[in-house]
C-alpha cells in the first residue's frame, strides 16, 4: 500500500506542479500587460488602460494571496462514471484551452460536494489532496459507486474528521477541501431575497457565511464587486479571528465589520452591563434621542443683546427657549433636520427680536437685513445653534434630566454610563447612527485650497490631483498623468531624454490633445506623489468635477451578511436596516445562542424588525467541531424547546470539578494543557480582570464570556459557570455558548454549585 500510495501522490504531484507553473506564467504575462499598458498608452484614452491596470492589479493580489496559503490551491478530485477527471481548487486554470483545474464556485465543481453514496451524481471516487503549498503530503478517498471503480485506487479515509482534528489556531481556516452537502446548498443558495440560515454550535454556520460571500462573487462579480458585500460580525475580536477566511479564498473585497465598528469614525469593543444593555436596546431610545436633538446645546449662550436704532434689544433665557420650540415646530411641518436648521433659527431669532423693538418708524426688511449681518449676531446664531455631531450629542445623556421618556431609575442607569467613560460601547452604537439620522448632515464648509508646503509633504499615498500633470520618474522617465488619477496613463518613449523638459512638454501636448484639449502653456506643479512637474494651461478649462457627498463606504450594499444574528436588540437592527434597504440578505444564526436581553423570540421577528420578510431558510443539522461528548454535556444548558445539533465527532474529553481555590486550580490547569494547542479560559467579565494576571503561560488566550461567541479553541478551561449565568438575564443561553466553544477538551472548574441544569 505504500507504494500504491507513493504513486498516487506522485501522480498528483504532477497535476500540482502544472497548475503552479502555469500560475508563474500568468504572473509574468501580467507583469507583461502592466508594462503594455504604460507603453501603448500614448496610443489611446486613458480609460481604457485604467481599466486594464486595474485588472492586472486585481491579478496579482489574487496570486499572491492563493500561494501564500498553506493549504494549497488544489484540495480535489473526481471521477465520473464516463471517464471525466476533474482536478478541484481555490480558482480556475487551463491548459491550453482545456480546463486543468475547476475553481470550487464553478457548477462543475459542485458535485465535490454534494455527491453521496445514495444520489453519486455520475461520481465514482472523490478524492481529497492534502497540500503544504505546492507539495502533496497525503491523499483521502471516497468511492461513491464501488460496482464502477474498476482498477481506481483507494486511498485513505476521513478526510473530514482529520480536519476537524487539526489545532484550531489564532485564525479560522477555510473549509474549501471538506464542504459537506447540506453545507454546500447553503453555500449555493440564490443570492435573491434573504437566505436564513440555522444551526447549532460547530455547525459551520460562519465558514458557510464566508464562503457564500466568496461564491457570490465569483457567481455575480459585475454586480458585487469592489466592496458592495459587507459582513457584519458580533465582535472584534470575532472579526479578527475570520479575517483571514476570504483572502484564502481570492476575495479582498469585502467589508468586514464587527457591529462596533458599523458607524464611521467608531471602534466599540466593549458591551455595557445586561442591564443597561436592554435599556439602550430598546426602541424607546428613538424617541429619547429624537427628544435629545432640539434641546439646547450645553454651551449655548442663554442671553441675546445688542442695541439697535439707539434701542437695547434683548432675548433671555425665556425667549430663547420659545424661541427654540418654535424652530421644531416649523422644522417638524416641512422635514428639515436641526443640521440644516440653520436658516430657520436665523428667521426666527429675527422674529423674535422685532418683537422687542419700538418699530413704528422703522422698516421690518431693512431691520433683519442689518441685523443679520452683524457680527455679533452671527457670533451668537453660530453658538446658540451650531452644527451638531452624533457623538457630542450622545455625551449630553450623561445628564439624566436630558434623558426624556424613560423612567428616572433607567435614565440615571443611562446617564452613568457617559461619565467620565471616554471611549464608547457597542450598545452605544446604534445610538449613534440613530442619531446620525435625525441630526442629518451639516453644511459643508468650504474647502480652502492646500497650501503648497502640503502638496509637496511626502506622504505614505497619492492624492487626486483635478488636472494633467507631467513629472520624471526615476525609474520611467517622463510620466504624464490623467485627472483624479494615481497612476501615469502614459509613458515618453527613450527618445525623450530625462533633461529635455521642452521636447516632453511637446509630446505631452499631443498625447493631451489626442484627449481633446488644446496645451497653449505650462505651469509649475506637482504629481500625485508630490513631486515636482508641470502643469498644462488649456484653451479650455476642464469640468469641475462636484465632490461626492459620500465615501466609497457610504455606497449601499447590495449584499449583506449577518452572523450571529441571534443577538440583534431592536435598535441594532434599525442600525442593519439602514444599510440593507437595497440589498439581498444572508442571515446567520442560532436562537438557542441568544443572549441579549432583547433578542428576538422568532426568526421572522427579528427579519421584520430589520424590514425583511420573505425568508429562504437552510438548516444545518450536523455540528462537525464539538465532539460528542462535550455537545451532550453543553446541551443540558440548552433552552427548553430548542433541539440539540447531532454532533459528527465522536469522544472528546470533559472534567467537572469542584475545588476550594478557583485560581490556583486554574495554575494547575494550565500547566497541565497541551502545548500544541488553543488554549482559553472563559469566566464572566468581571472576574477576568482577576483571572488575567495569573495567565504567565504563553499563547493562553482569557476571553471574557461576553465576547467568545463564534470563536473555538482546542482546550477550554470555563470558571465558575454559576457567574456567567448570574451576570445577565439570559445567562443558560450564555453559558451554553460558553460551553460549545471547545473542539478537543472542556474543563468546568466552580467553588458556587452548578447552575441547576449542570
Amino acid at each position: 500500500m505504500a507504494d500504491v500510495r507513493g504513486q498516487e501522490i506522485a501522480a498528483e504531484q504532477g497535476v500540482v506542479d502544472r497548475v503552479y507553473e502555469l500560475l508563474e506564467g500568468a504572473r509574468e504575462r501580467a507583469d507583461e500587460l502592466a508594462g503594455e499598458g504604460h507603453r501603448r498608452a500614448a496610443g489611446g484614452p486613458a480609460t481604457g488602460l485604467v481599466e486594464r491596470d486595474a485588472m492586472v492589479h486585481r491579478a496579482a493580489v489574487r496570486l499572491r494571496s492563493l500561494d501564500a496559503e498553506a493549504e494549497g490551491i488544489v484540495f480535489g478530485r473526481l471521477d465520473f462514471d464516463d471517464g471525466e477527471t476533474f482536478h478541484i481548487g481555490r480558482l480556475g486554470v487551463r491548459d491550453d484551452h482545456e480546463p486543468l483545474l475547476v475553481d470550487w464556485r464553478a457548477p462543475a465543481a459542485a458535485a465535490f460536494y454534494r455527491a453521496t453514496p445514495g444520489d453519486p451524481l455520475g461520481v465514482i471516487r472523490r478524492r481529497v489532496i492534502l497540500c503544504q503549498g505546492p507539495k502533496v503530503i497525503d491523499l483521502d478517498d471516497d468511492v461513491l459507486t464501488p460496482e464502477k471503480a474498476g482498477e481506481l485506487r483507494v486511498l485513505g479515509e476521513g478526510a473530514l474528521l482529520a480536519a476537524l482534528r487539526r489545532s484550531r489556531g489564532a485564525h479560522m481556516r477555510d473549509i474549501v477541501s471538506t464542504i459537506q452537502r447540506e453545507q454546500d446548498e447553503a453555500i449555493r443558495a440564490p443570492a435573491r431575497g434573504v437566505t436564513l440560515i440555522t444551526g447549532g454550535p460547530g455547525t459551520g454556520k460562519t465558514q458557510v457565511a464566508l464562503h457564500r460571500a466568496a461564491y457570490l462573487l465569483y457567481t455575480n462579480r459585475g454586480r458585487l464587486t469592489d466592496g458592495r458585500i459587507l459582513v457584519v460580525g458580533p465582535s472584534t475580536v470575532f472579526t479578527r479571528y475570520i479575517s483571514r477566511v476570504l483572502p484564502s479564498l481570492g476575495e479582498e473585497s469585502v467589508h468586514l465589520r464587527a457591529l462596533g465598528e458599523l458607524v464611521e469614525g467608531v471602534t466599540a469593543t466593549r458591551r455595557d452591563r445586561a442591564a443597561v444593555a436592554r435599556i439602550k436596546g430598546d426602541d424607546r431610545m428613538r424617541d429619547v434621542l429624537a427628544e435629545l436633538i432640539w434641546q439646547s446645546p450645553p454651551t449655548a449662550p442663554q442671553r441675546l443683546r445688542l442695541v439697535y436704532a439707539g434701542q437695547p434689544l434683548t432675548l433671555d433665557a425665556r425667549h430663547l427657549a420659545a424661541a427654540r420650540r418654535r424652530i421644531r415646530t416649523r422644522c417638524a411641518a416641512d422635514g428639515t433636520t436641526p443640521n440644516a436648521a440653520a436658516p430657520t433659527a436665523t428667521a426666527v431669532l429675527l422674529e423674535a427680536l422685532w418683537q422687542e423693538v419700538d418699530g413704528r418708524h422703522l422698516d421690518r426688511k431693512l431691520f433683519a437685513e442689518e441685523v443679520r449681518d452683524r457680527d455679533e449676531f452671527r457670533r451668537f446664531r453660530r453658538a446658540w445653534w451650531p452644527p451638531l455631531t452624533p457623538t457630542e450629542v450622545l455625551r449630553w445623556l450623561a445628564d439624566p434630566a436630558r434623558v426624556v421618556g424613560l423612567d428616572p431609575e433607567d435614565a440615571e442607569a443611562v446617564a452613568a454610563t457617559y461619565r467620565n467613560r471616554p471611549d464608547w460601547s457597542v450598545d452605544d452604537v446604534p445610538l449613534l447612527d440613530e442619531l446620525a439620522e435625525l441630526l442629518g448632515r451639516p453644511p459643508a464648509a468650504p474647502q480652502a485650497p492646500e497650501p503648497e508646503w502640503r502638496l509637496r509633504e511626502l506622504t505614505t499615498g497619492t492624492r487626486s490631483v483635478a488636472t494633467f500633470v507631467l513629472s520624471c520618474g526615476l525609474r520611467n522617465g517622463w510620466e504624464l498623468y490623467a485627472p483624479h488619477l494615481s497612476t501615469p496613463f502614459a509613458l515618453a518613449g527613450p527618445g525623450i531624454d530625462n533633461d529635455a523638459v521642452v521636447a516632453a512638454q511637446r509630446w505631452a501636448e499631443a498625447v493631451i490633445l489626442r484627449e481633446g484639449h488644446q496645451v497653449v502653456g505650462w505651469a509649475d506643479g506637482f504629481d500625485p506623489h508630490g513631486e515636482e512637474g508641470y502643469v498644462p494651461v488649456l484653451a479650455e478649462p476642464l469640468p469641475v468635477e462636484e465632490a461626492e457627498e459620500d465615501s466609497a463606504d457610504d455606497e449601499p450594499y447590495l449584499h449583506v451578511i449577518l452572523d450571529e444574528a441571534q443577538d440583534l436588540s431592536p435598535m441594532e437592527c434599525r442600525m442593519i436596516a439602514r444599510r440593507v434597504e437595497y440589498a439581498s440578505m444572508t442571515v446567520v444564526g442560532d436562537l438557542g445562542q441568544a443572549t441579549h436581553p432583547l433578542a428576538a423570540q422568532s426568526w421572522p421577528q427579528l427579519l421584520a424588525r430589520i424590514g425583511k420578510r420573505e425568508i429562504r431558510t437552510l438548516q444545518l443539522h450536523t455540528g462537525y467541531r464539538v465532539p460528542a461528548l462535550i455537545a451532550e454535556y453543553a446541551a443540558r444548558a440548552l433552552t427548553p424547546g430548542i433541539a440539540p445539533t447531532r454532533s459528527y465527532r465522536p469522544g472528546g474529553t470533559l472534567a467537572v470539578r469542584r475545588v476550594d481555590d478557583l485560581h490556583a486550580a486554574l495554575r494547575d490547569e494550565l500547566q497541565q494543557a497541551p502545548h500544541d494547542a488553543t488554549v482559553a479560559v472563559i469566566a464572566a467579565d468581571d472576574r477576568t480582570e482577576t483571572i488575567t494576571p495569573l495567565i504567565d503561560a504563553p499563547g493562553v488566550a482569557v476571553v471574557p464570556a461576553s465576547l467568545v461567541k463564534g470563536l473555538e479553541y482546542d482546550h477550554v478551561i470555563v470558571v465558575e459557570p454559576a457567574e456567567i449565568v448570574a451576570a445577565e438575564p439570559r445567562g443558560m443561553n450564555r453559558l451554553y455558548v460558553v460551553l460549545t466553544r471547545a473542539v478537543a477538551t472542556l474543563v468546568v472548574l466552580h467553588h458556587d454549585a452548578l447552575p441547576v441544569a449542570l
